[in-house]
């Protein structure tokens, strides 16, 4: 693989055999050690912050007994909880399927004892059989705030049940991701076998429905793709500099 071929790899630049779609270059490198990467994909963090932070508030400011909490100077750390909440979480996607993490992260007054632990899952693509994009509609809260987060709902055999509130439980939601319609048809994609943008493992041809073997993905075609895609992000870097 040539330098130029990387390049529109890193881009997402693909004529699927289901017509063109991109998986935009993702900012976050959380997964940038992950062996088995084929794109990650960025939450809209700062959206999710403030349209969670107001949700919040106004849910506080409208239930008089969680005021009692004012005793133990719950509100003063409401915002840095959303912050540390939002941020923790990622996503993307695998050979092995979805993987979405929570990180370690702080809680409630942010000391160490009420620290949250990390959480991760993996949600392999053939035990999918659904995923959609719920758009954003309507109001949150008291009518005043309005939804802006769309939701990505990823279902397996084991989904459907009925949870409390009266809605349906999901085997993965995903809150606020920057590019849900691209998140979507680069799962389908990865189901039916077909490689999404940005992927940087090869993966097998179309219409295969099982895992690629490790033994056919050699240590030195994976290293090179590796290495170009950092001088790829290295150039990008200074360019904005």
């Amino acid at each position: 693989m040539d330098f130029t071929q990387a390049a529109q790899a890193h881009r997402g630049l693909l004529t699927a055999a289901e017509g063109d779609y991109v998986a935009p270059a993702a900012t976050d490198n959380y997964f940038a050690n992950e062996p088995n990467l084929i794109a990650p994909f960025d939450f809209d963090y700062d959206v999710i912050t403030d349209f969670t932070t107001k949700l919040r508030w106004a849910q506080f400011l409208s239930i008089p007994p969680a005021w009692m909490s004012c005793f133990c100077c719950s509100p003063c750390f409401l915002t840095q909880n959303v912050h540390w909440d939002v941020r923790s979480q990622h996503v993307a996607l695998t050979v092995d399927g979805i993987r979405y993490v929570k990180e370690k992260r702080k809680s409630l007054c942010g000391l160490p004892c009420t620290d949250k632990g990390r959480e991760s899952k993996t949600v392999p693509y053939d035990k999918i059989t659904d995923c959609d994009v719920q758009e954003p509609a309507g109001m949150a809260c008291c009518c005043c705030i309005p939804n802006v987060l769309s939701t990505v709902h990823i279902d397996t055999a084991s989904s459907g049940a009925k949870v409390d509130g009266g809605g349906i439980r999901h085997e993965l939601e995903l809150v606020g991701l920057a590019h849900p319609s691209a998140f979507k048809h680069s799962v389908w994609a990865m189901k039916r076998r077909i490689t999404p943008a940005g992927a940087s493992v090869p993966l097998t041809p179309a219409g295969a429905l099982s895992a690629p073997g490790q033994t056919e993905m050699t240590t030195s075609l994976l290293t090179e793709i590796r290495d170009e895609l950092k001088m790829l992000n290295q150039q990008i870097r200074e360019q904005k500099a």
